[in-house]
């Protein structure tokens, strides 16, 4: 179920923003490119934005480190809209197959985040055209990459 935007910042003091995907899927590399921009443009020490790839996983002992009252993950994200759409949920509801070629399912990670740093997870799912073997990401998810930066931009800048 979606969420209403303005709720997922609130009471926001310590964000993690992990960006999820592969460069080589085209669309599928939207959650990097979103963590890719905001790290030009958020300078705070509290946000960590990770740039996550196709191994989130990874990232769990730097996560649970930075002690973070919330952790956004942005993912593409098939959930039958059109392309670029993106939308915001609780990582628990399942809001449709994650195209990303990561192995471990995002909901294994968030359930593991959310036991292990008490944060509330969120996750920002991206409508992608196709993930085909391809660097070409299309124009709608190329413009969904630019509002969702600009959306997390403007709401955690002031942390």
């Amino acid at each position: 179920m979606p969420l209403d935007i303005s709720s997922v910042f609130k009471d926001m003091s310590r964000v993690v923003i992990v960006g999820i995907g592969s460069e080589f899927r085209g669309d599928d590399a939207a959650g990097v490119l979103v963590a890719r921009n905001l790290k030009k443009s958020v300078k705070s020490p509290n946000v960590l934005i990770i740039e996550a790839g196709v191994a989130p996983e990874n990232f769990t002992s730097e996560i649970r480190k930075f002690k973070p009252s919330h952790v956004i993950l942005v993912d593409a994200a098939d959930f039958e809209a059109e392309p670029g759409t993106f939308i915001f949920t609780d990582s628990s509801a399942a809001i449709g197959q994650s195209i990303s070629t990561h192995k471990l399912p995002l909901s294994f990670l968030s359930d593991y985040l959310r036991n292990q740093t008490s944060a509330k997870v969120l996750l920002i799912g991206i409508q992608p055209a196709g993930a085909g073997l391809s660097n070409e990401m299309c124009k709608k998810v190329e413009d969904a990459v630019d509002e969702v930066t600009e959306v997390l931009a403007k709401n955690i800048c002031l942390l």
